[in-house]
């Protein structure tokens, strides 16, 4: 009897831990929206990177329009294999397995170029005199610690790291911010 009440109250100490751990855990949820253009294949791919983007529809009224958004990659031939919007919504355009045309002309911290074959590219819906909302913020960090349950990352770097002097994205990124909701 005593063991039995032992482990009962062992039981109602444990349950109340574990129902707080899984409300810390961020569930993200991911809408596919495959595109047909702006990416490779690329059976087999190494991934330790994922960098980070910002972007809006300069074409038209909405600045923050996702088909806007995809009209304006199609235009291009380009991609991101994830894209959030301002709500949070986190798409997904391109399987991780592919190669993306995100990064264009750029480089790693260790001298590594042709950045698409090694990354994944997160684009944000944002303009340069926005910030990213706070439903981005925790998409993004959802999104990237998701990412590294999966694969080992060595990099997480804004587009203008990798391409200084030619890219200015991520816009009004807050790095600290988004820093301490991956810890």
């Amino acid at each position: 009897m005593k063991n039995k009440m032992l482990s009962i109250g062992l039981i109602l100490l444990v349950i109340p831990m574990l129902l707080a751990y899984q409300s810390g855990l961020q569930k993200i949820s991911i809408v596919d929206k495959k595109i047909s253009w702006g990416y490779k294949k690329g059976a087999g791919r190494s991934v330790d990177a994922i960098i980070i983007h910002s972007t809006y529809n300069a074409s038209g009224t909405d600045s923050f329009s996702v088909q806007g958004v995809l009209d304006q990659f199609k235009s291009y031939g380009v991609a991101s294999h994830y894209l959030i919007d301002r709500e949070g919504k986190i798409y997904r355009l391109v399987d991780e397995r592919n190669i993306a045309f995100h990064a264009g002309n750029s480089s790693l911290p260790d001298g590594r170029v042709n950045v698409n074959t090694t990354s994944i590219g997160i684009e944000i819906i944002t303009t340069l005199y926005t910030s990213p909302s706070e439903a981005q913020y925790k998409s993004v960090a959802g999104l990237v610690k998701d990412i590294q349950k999966r694969r080992v990352i060595k990099y997480i770097k804004g587009h203008n790291e990798i391409a200084p002097g030619r890219k200015s994205d991520p816009w009004n990124f807050d790095w600290t911010k988004f820093n301490s909701l991956i810890e």
